[in-house]
C-alpha cells in the first residue's frame, strides 16, 4: 500500500492540477456563491422573514426614537396631529427599549409599531395609512364595545 501511495505522490504535477471550480459546473458554481452571500448576511435579517415580529405594541403604538433625530420629531408631530396616544421608548436611554428595537430589526429610527405592524424608518405616506386603519379600527372596536354595555 505503501508503494501505491508513492506512486501517486510521484506521478502527481502541479502543473497538471486544476482548480476546484473547473470541474463544477457553471450552475453549480453560481449556486455555491448565492448559498455563501447568503450565509455571509445578517442571520437576524433572515429571522424576520421567516418569524412575524413579536408585538410589543399590545395593541397600542409604540414609537422607537432617540432625542436627536429629526424624523423622530416628524413621527411625534404626526402622531399629536392624529391625537394618538403612544407610547415612546428612547434606544440609546432605555434598555428594554433597545431589546426591543433589536427583536424588529431596527436599522435606523424611527421605528413605529402599529398594533403588531412594523414601520422602520420615517416614510409618511405610510404612517398615515397604518394610522388611519389603525384609528378606524380602534373606533369599531369602541362602538361595539358601547353596543355590548347597552
Amino acid at each position: 500500500m505503501d508503494e501505491q501511495w508513492l506512486y501517486l505522490v510521484k506521478r502527481w504535477d502541479p502543473k497538471d492540477a486544476r482548480p476546484f471550480t473547473d470541474s463544477m459546473s457553471k450552475k453549480l458554481q453560481f449556486l455555491l456563491i448565492g448559498v455563501g452571500i447568503l450565509i455571509a448576511m445578517e442571520w437576524r435579517a433572515w429571522g424576520y422573514y421567516f418569524m412575524p415580529p413579536p408585538d410589543y405594541s399590545q395593541g397600542g403604538v409604540v414609537l422607537y426614537a432617540t432625542d436627536w433625530c429629526p424624523y423622530c420629531e416628524k413621527t411625534r408631530a404626526l402622531l399629536q396631529q392624529k391625537h394618538i396616544t403612544y407610547k415612546e421608548l428612547n434606544i440609546e436611554t432605555s434598555d428594554t427599549g433597545r431589546a426591543q428595537y433589536q427583536r424588529l430589526a431596527g436599522r435606523g429610527v424611527p421605528v413605529l409599531l402599529v398594533a403588531g405592524e412594523v414601520i422602520r424608518g420615517y416614510n409618511e405616506t405610510r404612517m398615515q395609512q397604518v394610522l388611519d386603519t389603525w384609528q378606524a379600527n380602534q373606533a369599531l372596536q369602541q362602538e361595539k364595545e358601547n353596543k355590548a354595555n347597552r
